[in-house]
Order: C-alpha cells, then sequence, then structure tokens
C-alpha cells in the first residue's frame, strides 16, 4: 500500500501468515495499513506460493524476489510478518544478512513459528498451550512440517531459524502472546539472538490469541501492538535503537556515572 505523506526512506515488506498453506496478501491489508501509519512508511505485502502444492523453498523464493523488489523502492528495508509469514521474514533477514545487503534495516516478527522440527510439536509451550491457544490445533505443527517441507530437513536454518547462526542479523522486533503455543519459538529465538550479539526487543503480552496483530483497529491490544511495531522501525531508521529517554541530558562521561 501506499500512504500520503510517508517517509521515502524506508519500505516495509510483510509477509502474512496461514500455516505456509492459507492466507493472502489482502487478508494482511488493516495490518499493513496500521503499521504504514505507525511507522509512516510504505508497505509492499507479497503474494507467496503455498503449500503443499509449491513446498520449500518456493515461498521463500517469492518473499526473496519481493525483497528486492522493496529495496528497489527505498534504500531501507523492514522485513516483516506474523505466524509462518514471520518464518519466512526471518529466512529474507538470514539470507540478505549473510549476503550483506546494503538495504536491510530491521525485522518485526509476530507470533512467529520458529521451528519446524517435529520434536518441538510434542513439548514445550506447543504441548502445554493447548488449552490457552484457541486458534491453533496441536495437528497443525505436524502438518505444516509435512507440507510445507515435503522432505526437507527440518534442521535447515531457512526452515528452523532457532538453530541458525545469527551473528549479523539486523535489529529484531518480536512479540508473543503467553498464551500461544509459539511462545518458545520467541523466547528461544530472542534469547540466541542476544547470544549472538544481535539487538533484539521481546515483548511477551498476557492472553493474547495467536497473531492477534491481524485484529489491529478493531482490537485495543492490537492497534497497541502493531503501533509498537511502528515506533520501532521508526527509531532503527532515525539510528535511535533506544527510545531516546536515556540521552534527554546528553551522553555523559564515564566519571559522572562512576561519581553519579
Amino acid at each position: 500500500m501506499t500512504l500520503q505523506g510517508a517517509r521515502d526512506d524506508v519500505v516495509i515488506l510483510y509477509v502474512h501468515g496461514g500455516g505456509f498453506r492459507s492466507g493472502s496478501a489482502a487478508g494482511t491489508r488493516g495490518l499493513g495499513a496500521h503499521l504504514a501509519l505507525a511507522a509512516r512508511a510504505r508497505v509492499l505485502l507479497p503474494e507467496y506460493r503455498l503449500a503443499p502444492e509449491n513446498p520449500f523453498p518456493a515461498g521463500l523464493d517469492d518473499c526473496l524476489a519481493a525483497f528486492e523488489l522493496a529495496a528497489g523502492l527505498a534504500p531501507k528495508v523492514v522485513v516483516a510478518g506474523d505466524s509462518a509469514g514471520a518464518n519466512l521474514a526471518l529466512a529474507v533477514l538470514l539470507r540478505r544478512a549473510r549476503e550483506e545487503h546494503p538495504a536491510l534495516l530491521a525485522g518485526v516478527l509476530h507470533s512467529g513459528v520458529f521451528d519446524l522440527r517435529l520434536e518441538r510439536f510434542s513439548a514445550g509451550s506447543w504441548k502445554g498451550h493447548g488449552n490457552t491457544d484457541l486458534l491453533l490445533p496441536e495437528e497443525l505443527g505436524r502438518i505444516m512440517h509435512d507440507d510445507y517441507l515435503a522432505g526437507h530437513p527440518a534442521d535447515d536454518p531457512l526452515v528452523s531459524p532457532v538453530v541458525a547462526d545469527l551473528d549479523g542479523l539486523p535489529p529484531l522486533f518480536l512479540q508473543v502472546s503467553s498464551a500461544e503455543r509459539v511462545l518458545d519459538d520467541s523466547m528461544a529465538l530472542a534469547d540466541r539472538a542476544a547470544r549472538a550479539g544481535v539487538h533484539v526487543e521481546l515483548e511477551v503480552w498476557p492472553r493474547m490469541f495467536h497473531a492477534w496483530h491481524v485484529a489491529a483497529g478493531f482490537l485495543p491490544e492490537a492497534t497497541e501492538a502493531v503501533t509498537r511495531g511502528g515506533d520501532f522501525i521508526g527509531r532503527v531508521a532515525d539510528g535511535r535503537i533506544v527510545d531516546g529517554a536515556a540521552l534527554l541530558d546528553g551522553p555523559r562521561s564515564v566519571d559522572e556515572v562512576t561519581n553519579g
């Protein structure tokens, strides 16, 4: 989508979710509009080929091509997505970071599915949050694994990025609900990213449904969550990782900090 008065230095590539098997760019237009307003940036909503007819790497290839289109529209690209779309977004970030692509700015990942190894779907939050996650059925884990991978190894970092070498990634902004089956995915990813020296901000929202961001404009918590992501994008684009509150009095010397 386009936004009148948008900053011309940033484009957001937002990848829709749907378990790698469903969903569309049209279904994400409302969320994209609210993210565009929050970040004052244009948003590109790509379509990508879906499994099982088009298993890995078809969808990822389409998202990589969309990244190049976005990079032709502005010098800085933020890659974002929700659920399975967050998986694809992170795979794009990993590929472009390895290439040291000059347009890569940041990642914004909502309720991401970051681990497609089968053992993950029989333990942890995937198993334990069955009574609180009212959207994701337990069997969806195996379905995603089988349909999207079609025999491809699940420990490939581009399909299970929790096992990837995350060094060199741009700043990441993660949001997930404490009630979701995919809670462990974001927790593990944030931990690995921080240990790799990546700037990562993780927000765990209480008792929200999976990928609640899609209700932006209708649900106050969804609107706020998307707005916070837009604020993050603005900060990173302006070269301010922190919110600026710590800098209001100007920089302080080591001696000033030591002596109060």
